[in-house]
């Protein structure tokens, strides 16, 4: 019951477009952050995690936070080239 529940819920719901440009965003950037959230996890783990010695639950919002920051931050300047480069028709 629950699981229909959830899946009747996000049908009716999450699977709308309420604002175009959050919605370009979050669904383009998906496969992009998948193909890249690794290569985030490990920069912030090096650069702020490892010298400063934090915690694990810290360090899990923080890493949390910062991947995807940087994901969308990147995401946007692809996506800017891409459309510089590549005019819509």
């Amino acid at each position: 019951m629950w699981l229909y529940s959830i899946a009747w819920l996000m049908e009716h719901i999450a699977n709308k477009e309420f604002n175009a440009t959050a919605y370009k965003y979050m669904a383009g950037s998906s496969i992009y952050a998948y193909l890249s959230h690794y290569l985030f996890i490990i920069l912030v783990a090096v650069l702020i995690v490892r010298p400063y010695k934090i915690s694990f639950i810290p360090a899990l919002f923080i890493e949390m936070i910062l991947v995807n920051v940087a994901i969308l931050i990147t995401y946007t300047i692809f996506d800017a080239l891409y459309n510089a480069v590549v005019p819509k028709k």
